[in-house]
């Protein structure tokens, strides 16, 4: 034995045997990174492009106004209250807890003032402030329109407003539907 051991290459004197055949492993990986690397950019560019169009349709239905009276109409968990507006006419509530919705619909209006309008407020189940979710013209027989977030409405009032408007209501009110949240 001439005391070196033959396990480390660097005690041979063969230079090539350092090698051990990486070049044809480093050839290969080479290669296989060359392949990966469009591949993963065009994974990235079309994920990309999904969330973005994804992204727009969410937007877009979110922009687009929901036509609540429908919901209502169409939900199988309707609740409905009825009342005759005071000096006259009808109004019909209508409210569904799944789709947390609700519609209001006034039929049979008498004409009033032409310096009055009929005026629906949306009453809040926690403070009591009205907001004014309608208003009908002097004019009209009729009005029907939809509101959401029923859960957190008390009431809807019906008032006669000034054509000025008002952020109050500043008359008595015609008629006052509860709510099944409300109640």
């Amino acid at each position: 034995m001439s005391g070196t051991d033959p396990v480390y290459p660097g005690h041979r004197d063969d230079e090539n045997d350092d090698d051990l055949g990486m070049d044809l492993v480093d050839q290969v990986s080479t290669d296989s990174e060359n392949t990966s690397k469009p591949l993963k950019k065009w994974v990235f560019v079309v994920a990309g492009l999904a969330v973005i169009l994804i992204g727009v349709v969410i937007l877009l239905a979110n922009l687009m106004p929901k036509n609540y009276v429908a919901q209502v109409d169409g939900a199988k968990d309707k609740i409905v209250a009825q009342a005759d507006l005071e000096g006259g006419g009808h109004a019909v509530l209508g409210t569904s807890a799944k789709a947390d919705a609700g519609s209001i619909a006034l039929t049979s209006l008498p004409r009033i003032d032409g310096s009055e309008r009929y005026t629906v407020w949306l009453i809040d189940a926690e403070s009591d402030r009205a907001t004014r979710l309608a208003t009908v013209d002097s004019g009209a027989e009729s009005a029907t329109e939809g509101f959401n977030g029923v859960g957190k409405i008390a009431s809807v009032m019906v008032t006669v407003e000034p054509v000025e408007g008002s952020t109050t209501p500043s008359t008595e009110p015609l008629a006052v539907l509860d709510t099944p949240a409300g109640k």
